[in-house]
């Protein structure tokens, strides 16, 4: 590949998956999911396999196996935690976001995840490219946390829409929605925000980029890229 002289690089789309009731938007009571649906928590699992997940202090304490398996989970919360591997502790937005970005090109994923609670997805929204949204038809019902995002068909196109009814699996029937935004938010990152750390060549980086259609974003002169 022939090096180009920009200095910034497009970086990976980050993807939210929410599950909310209806019609009132509830997403938690007392830091629990109120419903059981086997199916969604299938179609969550499939989805984030083997990719970054962002989430929160509480939505982390509330998962009933953590970290969760096979993937990247990046906890964002004023108090540190203990890492892992597999396990990492991010103070700020910033933080979350290279870090996501980081595993997501070492390992050759096109997007990382948001999976909750209420103030982390509020504080991404806005990088937010598509959006996973389980609507659950419970009826009304009390909760403490909520997602009460609307979709404006002007920013966002549906892709995908299946119903789901209730089963012995699946405690309330439930609809999933595939949201694409229009206009694609397309975030960049410089390249000297890859140089600490060691074991990864910024070659990745460029296999990356080649590999998902932007192959002349980069210019690479042996800088290195943070081994996680």
């Amino acid at each position: 590949m022939v090096p180009s002289r920009r200095h910034k690089a497009k970086m990976p789309s980050a993807t939210s998956v929410v599950a909310r009731s209806y019609p009132d938007n509830i997403i938690g009571i007392d830091n629990r999911l109120p419903w059981r649906l086997r199916s969604d928590l299938r179609h969550f699992k499939e989805t984030t396999d083997k990719h970054a997940i962002i989430m929160g202090r509480r939505t982390f304490d509330s998962l009933p196996k953590k970290p969760l398996p096979n993937r990247y989970n990046i906890v964002l919360s004023r108090d540190p935690i203990v890492e892992t591997d597999q396990l990492r502790w991010a103070k700020d937005i910033s933080t979350a976001l290279l870090l996501a970005d980081t595993f997501s090109i070492c390992n050759m994923q096109k997007q990382f995840f948001v999976i909750g609670g209420e103030t982390i997805y509020a504080q991404f929204i806005n990088f937010i490219n598509q959006v996973w949204l389980t609507e659950v038809f419970t009826g009304s019902m009390n909760g403490d946390a909520k997602f009460e995002y609307v979709f404006n068909k002007s920013e966002w196109w549906i892709r995908s829409e299946n119903e789901f009814a209730q089963s012995e699996f699946d405690e309330f029937p439930f609809r999933l929605t595939h949201y694409i935004r229009r206009k694609e938010e397309h975030r960049t990152r410089a390249i000297e925000d890859f140089r600490y750390g060691d074991g990864v060549s910024v070659a990745l980086l460029d296999q990356w980029l080649e590999k998902f259609g932007v192959p002349d974003a980069i210019h690479t002169f042996g800088e290195q890229l943070p081994l996680l």
